[in-house]
């Protein structure tokens, strides 16, 4: 019994050393589910253990360049209050970005301690394998009860968790399979969860996600196996598995072709009166999303600080309405961070959030860190036509892994 004691513990304090770790992992694991409020709530606890953590242990205060980065950025937002237009827009705006305060405030609290980065996203990643599987489940069922195929692509599959939007899970799922691709060399059902998420990947039919993840599956597959480090075989298997999954999905394959034969660009460009049964593409829409944040810039004199946080919106409609468009499209934000950015936060915000991407890009290629280059163009360019940390799942996602990586790589360069 005194063997034991000791021993239950060790084992006691171990958990309780490894329950910010633990916390880290739901805040990715719960991003997919119904609503913000389980994952608000693991925010707030993570937030609220690393302080009761700092005061008891009483640990040095150490803020790295990408903590102050989002800091910086999130009391611009603050500072917005005095030229916005709309100061609850931006108060409402302010509320929905804490994000970019607590978190790296929560991080900088808990800057000695070592979290294990493969181990919360090794979680994180058999989480996707769960989502993925749900998903499908539900879309066949639902297949059959409608007999519609359509259940099993796009944003009717990712729906059925609680209505999350396909691109979203795409970049979950995709950074899931980056991180898998690196260890499926250790672990055959590793390589099974790899091969099962491509499929769920292709079926969510994000024409840039699987692109982007085709492309950095062949290069490091490529690069490993001139190396040695896996299997032929693994490498065979993996690669066809790949083009066939690339050229039997119709459905990805008819997305690619409608954007191409019925996007014009030109006429987006020059019609001022589109109408409200105009043939809008994604391609199409965006086009026109750039050409009014354009004109906005233009009209309003607010390049170098914008029009406010969270205080776009109106704008932007008022282009859609002068433009004639469909009136379903009135509060569709710009679907491009950089612009949206710029819109509401000027160049000095625009040339922070590029501050933090580049910090994070640089570090990556020094480091020779090819999941963190992966992660980063990943985000450099769903953020080309969605702006991705302007909703709480993106942000929430590229705030805590950024910082979960900086924290790793500072360990590496000390």
């Amino acid at each position: 019994m005194e063997a034991i004691y000791p021993f239950l513990i060790n084992v006691y304090k171990k958990n309780i050393a490894n329950i910010d770790e633990i916390f880290i992992a739901l805040i990715l694991i719960t991003l997919p589910l119904g609503g913000y409020a389980i994952n608000s709530i693991v925010v707030i606890l993570f937030f609220l253990l690393s302080i009761y953590r700092f005061v008891k242990t009483k640990q040095s205060l150490k803020f790295s360049k990408i903590s102050i980065l989002f800091i910086a950025f999130y009391f611009l937002g603050v500072l917005s209050l005095l030229w916005t237009d709309s100061i609850k827009n931006t108060l409402e705006g302010l509320s929905r970005f804490l994000s970019f305060l607590i978190l790296p405030i929560a991080f900088t609290l808990n800057s000695e301690k070592k979290f294990g980065i493969d181990s919360i996203l090794d979680k994180f990643s058999k989480s996707m394998v769960i989502y993925a599987f749900y998903c499908i489940l539900s879309g066949i069922i639902k297949s059959i009860i409608h007999n519609d195929i359509n259940f099993m692509f796009y944003h009717e599959l990712s729906g059925n968790l609680s209505g999350l939007n396909a691109i979203y899970l795409s970049v979950f799922i995709s950074l899931a399979i980056g991180f898998l691709l690196i260890h499926s060399i250790k672990s055959k059902i590793n390589l099974f969860y790899l091969i099962f998420l491509g499929i769920f990947l292709m079926l969510l039919s994000s024409k840039i996600i699987i692109s982007i993840t085709f492309i950095y599956t062949v290069f490091y597959l490529i690069k490993t196996n001139f190396s040695k480090k896996i299997k032929p075989k693994y490498f065979i298997v993996v690669i066809s598995a790949l083009v066939i999954f690339m050229i039997s999905s119709v459905n990805f394959v008819n997305r690619f072709r409608v954007e191409y034969e019925k996007t014009k660009i030109n006429e987006v460009l020059g019609t001022n009166d589109f109408g409200p049964v105009y043939l809008w593409t994604g391609v199409g829409l965006r086009v026109f999303q750039t050409k009014a944040f354009l004109e906005i810039v233009s009209e309003k004199k607010q390049l170098f600080l914008g029009s406010g946080l969270n205080n776009s919106q109106e704008n932007l409609n008022n282009k859609y309405k002068q433009y004639n468009l469909y009136p379903g499209f009135l509060n569709y934000n710009f679907h491009n961070q950089y612009l949206q950015v710029f819109a509401e936060l000027g160049i000095v915000g625009f040339s922070l959030l590029l501050l933090i991407l580049y910090s994070l890009f640089h570090k990556a290629i020094v480091q020779k860190d090819y999941f963190v280059l992966f992660f980063i163009i990943t985000v450099l360019t769903v953020s080309i036509t969605e702006s991705f940390l302007w909703r709480q799942r993106g942000m929430i996602f590229f705030i805590t892994l950024t910082l979960l990586i900086n924290q790793k790589q500072a360990k590496l360069s000390s």
